[in-house]
């Protein structure tokens, strides 16, 4: 039990990964407040999280402040791109369920692509995240990246959504674990879109160490 409530202990351990937690979701909540901001923001979580939570990597508050100056320029762009296709999107689906909902039947099949499309479109954004947090390159290449990637591992991006909607439950179910769930989500999300953002980055220099490639 001495060992347990050690400063270098499992208590203490656990309980300062949480603090940091809640720190980076209130850091994210405030990057986020201008709307447009949401993808630097949310990036810069996800890098935070990973870093400094999985890794032990770095001190919170730099990370995050680093990561969103790194962001920002290709964060706002992107924001306005997938907002007006998520926009899209969800008008388009709004119209072809009323349709399927009228009880006609002509508006199944467009129905059945929309939800399709709707699928895609989800799957995309959240490898999103990892992608542009973790890769610099031009705004075309990222976009390209992004596709390959979250093409490639389609099947992995169904738990990834899963996470992030039992994130959204938890916090339905109790409003204050606001304060944590999003970087938790962040942290939950990295076991799955690590590995394979690795196949993607360039080969470790030897006994690098670099944190980017799971190292400790």
């Amino acid at each position: 039990m001495k060992g347990f409530f050690s400063v270098e202990g499992a208590f203490f351990t656990v309980t300062g990964k949480i603090c940091d937690m809640v720190v980076i979701t209130v850091l994210w909540a405030v990057g986020c407040i201008p709307v447009v901001t949401f993808f630097t923001s949310t990036a810069s979580m996800y890098h935070t999280t990973v870093k400094c939570i999985r890794y032990d990597r770095g001190k919170v508050f730099e990370e995050f402040k680093d990561a969103y100056k790194k962001n920002l320029k290709q964060g706002i762009p992107l924001g306005i791109l997938y907002g007006a296709v998520g926009g899209v999107i969800a008008a388009g689906d709004h119209y072809v369920l009323g349709m399927a909902a009228s009880g006609t039947g002509a508006g199944v099949f467009p129905a059945a692509v929309m939800l399709l499309v709707s699928f895609l479109y989800a799957e995309n954004l959240i490898w999103r995240i990892p992608v542009f947090s973790r890769f610099s390159d031009s705004f075309g290449n990222i976009l390209r990246l992004d596709y390959v990637i979250s093409s490639r591992y389609i099947l992995r991006g169904v738990p990834m959504l899963l996470i992030i909607a039992a994130g959204a439950l938890l916090i339905w179910i109790s409003i204050p674990l606001v304060i944590i769930v999003p970087s938790l989500s962040a942290l939950a999300l990295s076991y799955l879109s690590e590995p394979g953002m690795h196949k993607y980055m360039p080969p470790e220099p030897e006994d690098s160490g670099d944190w980017r490639y799971g190292r400790r």
